[in-house]
């Protein structure tokens, strides 16, 4: 058996899946990707809606995992439900179709694992007050008692989901092997299952948590780690690693995360006899008064946090909710902001008393609470140091200092400049392969955009790539509009652009007969245009805060002929086969206005170095977003439908010619005008 007999026609691929169709596409990147896991490459592919991807990579993997070559292999996507596919549908599937019984294993984070302790914790309190089971708690235990794993991505009941937070597992209070319920644990068990397996399914997240903290404490990847040891990477849905990364590793001092391990040291519980974690460990104390020591020490750090709040709010306030920090902001507060490093000196003196004022090797009963108290400090001591990291601020070429407004308090951020070298570094240097996917990548036909942001521009004697279009006959089932007379947008007319919106919307949606998307770039924007229109549209949906994102795609399947305005995470990962969509409006080009601090220092910095932050950033962006949007439309070979840009900068300037170019080739009428679009919307649908 090899990849052309599992992707050819009569071959294991078709021999279990009825509606399975050959693809040239999905077998030339199954070949790409077992090349680059062969040849120790890192490879990045564009695989258009259709292709398969999820087949062509791991068909590969599990046909060379089979061949013993010693590997492990890490699947990571962006979302836990994305992780379920593939885990609970496509991995059984290429199993049965390939005769072989690979081990594979999930793991999501920590935080999605049902605590067996906390959950017992709870009802032998709710048992010993005699306090009435309601219908939530009764639904939850029913679901903790018949579940075989534990994790919340299992829970259909809203009863249950709203409960599982506080009975979620939790590293802060976690007695690790300690706990009388290890080997019942859920997050232990789906990791040692990890562990046994050539092939694991997880999530970017977890991924990059895992290479910061081999980086952090000089784990190698032959070591167990956040996971287990492997050699391989695929990074499917791509296109999010940049964000990930940054958030993964920006690092944040706020004095509300202070105070709440503050809180954890010094507050009474009752696992401690309703006495605090200090007061239970006072028998291990090597010198007495070291717990009270601590206490006071904690106590004094809040007051000097409550006066260093206050100068934060001052020197930041007036900067809006987010607020860059420059060189010359830090040369005119300086001094002030000093002020903050006498909070770190007694974080670090607290935690220095306590290594100095508790016996080493604590008595048995008490390890797992001695565990928790330099738990607490290690991380205490962390802040400290991101503290004196925001205060003694120098390197301006490779993070980006800016502050955060959260409600009357300010935090510090310390973000990452550029996340490619870095990923490099963390990543890709230190495994055999590494396999980026996803379904918009490029940009013209090039991936120097995703390159530089990945890592892969690091290494590019590593780099293989390709982009493997679409099977579906876009040429025939999809049309793209753009009214030649319509309007561009401009923020000095915004007002003006907004009436053409509701004018061209209402047209486009009444000629379709509904089953539209119509997607926003602005909130503002949009609640007015449906506040104009939502009398004239029939059953029409909009994104707000009262419903959730699933209620509200699940209400558009549902209702063929409903329409849904939308902005935000439903320019992705939004399925709605068939009749049930059939128009897509963009109402203006996604170009994102580089407000935020980190978008704004990474244009500046660009082009400080004499680069083109619209170029090299501005119009990546938002070519990517474009073709994600478009994406929304065809989902199968039997879709049909019709995408209409309002945004007539699409045609008339140079760099919209060139997202344009980008996009999947469709059927593109040139004559169409604002009077003849709707009739044009109509002949193609129906």
């Amino acid at each position: 058996m090899d990849i052309e007999s599992v992707f050819s026609p009569g071959g294991e691929l078709d021999s279990v899946l009825p509606s399975y169709s050959f693809r040239s596409g999905q077998l030339e990147m199954a070949r790409l990707v077992d090349e680059a896991i062969r040849e120790g490459k890192h490879l990045v592919v564009e695989a258009g809606t259709g292709i398969g991807k999820s087949f062509a990579y791991l068909a590969p993997i599990f046909l060379r995992a089979a061949a013993d070559d010693g590997s492990a292999y890490v699947i990571a996507t962006s979302t836990i439900t994305l992780e379920k596919q593939l885990y609970d549908k496509d991995i059984p599937i290429l199993k049965k179709a390939l005769g072989l019984d690979i081990d594979t294993a999930i793991l999501f984070g920590r935080s999605n694992y049902l605590c067996v302790r906390r959950w017992e914790e709870v009802r032998l309190e709710r048992k010993a007050l005699g306090v009435k089971e309601g219908k939530a708690e009764a639904a939850f235990d029913a679901w903790a008692e018949s579940t075989e794993t534990g994790a919340s991505a299992e829970i259909e009941d809203e009863k249950v989901g709203r409960l599982f937070p506080s009975l979620s597992s939790d590293e802060k209070d976690c007695p690790s092997f300690r706990c009388p319920f290890y080997q019942q644990c859920y997050f232990y068990s789906a990791r040692r299952k990890a562990q046994k397996a050539r092939i694991i399914v997880t999530n970017h997240h977890l991924l990059l948590l895992d290479a910061k903290n081999r980086e952090e404490t000089g784990k190698g990847f032959e070591d167990d780690a956040v996971l287990p040891s492997y050699q391989v990477a695929v990074i499917d849905e791509a296109h999010h690693i940049e964000a990930e990364a940054t958030d993964i590793l920006s690092l944040t001092y706020s004095s509300d995360a202070v105070s709440r391990y503050l809180d954890y040291l010094t507050r009474r519980e009752k696992r401690f006899g309703s006495a605090s974690i200090l007061d239970f460990l006072s028998v291990e104390e090597k010198d007495r008064g070291v717990g009270n020591r601590i206490k006071e020490a904690a106590a004094h750090i809040r007051t000097l946090m409550g006066q260093y709040d206050r100068v934060l709010s001052d020197i930041f306030s007036g900067h809006g909710s987010e607020f860059l920090l420059t060189e010359e902001f830090y040369s005119r507060n300086r001094e002030r902001i000093r002020e903050g490093e006498v909070i770190a000196d007694e974080l670090r003196r607290m935690q220095a008393d306590a290594y100095s004022g508790y016996r080493e090797n604590p008595s048995e009963e008490n390890a797992v609470y001695f565990d928790l108290l330099l738990r607490y400090l290690s991380t205490l001591s962390a802040y400290a140091d991101i503290l004196l990291d925001f205060i003694r601020f120098s390197d301006w070429d490779g993070t980006i200092p800016y502050a955060r407004s959260r409600g009357d308090k300010w935090e510090v951020k310390l973000s990452p400049m550029d996340t490619g070298p870095v990923l490099h570094r963390m990543l890709l240097s230190n495994l055999s392969s590494v396999i980026y996917s996803s379904a918009t990548l490029s940009v013209g036909n090039s991936f120097e955009y995703f390159a530089r942001r990945s890592g892969l521009a690091e290494d590019r004697g590593r780099m293989l790539s390709s982009v493997f279009h679409s099977p579906f006959a876009y040429g025939r089932n999809l049309m793209l509009l753009v009214p030649s007379d319509g309007v561009s947008f401009t923020r000095s007319q915004s007002d003006g652009y907004t009436e053409y919106v509701s004018k061209t919307v209402r047209d486009a949606v009444l000629s379709s007969g509904g089953g539209a998307l119509v997607l926003f770039t602005s909130k503002d924007m949009m609640r007015s245009v449906y506040s104009s229109l939502s009398e004239e549209i029939p059953d029409l949906l909009i994104q707000d805060d009262r419903s959730s994102r699933a209620a509200l795609l699940s209400a558009f399947r549902e209702r063929k002929d409903s329409s849904l305005f939308a902005v935000s995470s439903f320019w992705e990962g939004i399925d709605a086969p068939g009749d049930t969509l059939r128009l897509v409006i963009i109402v203006k080009l996604p170009f994102a206005v580089p407000s935020t601090p980190i978008e704004a220092a990474r244009a500046r910095h660009l082009e400080k170095n004499g680069g083109r932050p619209f170029m090299e950033i501005s119009l990546p962006e938002a070519t990517l977003r474009l073709k994600q949007g478009l994406g929304r439309l065809i989902r199968s070979e039997d879709d049909k439908g019709v995408v209409l840009i309002l945004d007539t900068r699409v045609i008339t300037t140079y760099y919209g010619r060139i997202m344009l170019s980008s996009l999947p080739e469709c059927y593109f009428p040139e004559d169409t005008t604002l009077s003849n679009m709707p009739a044009k919307i109509e002949r193609f649908i129906f």
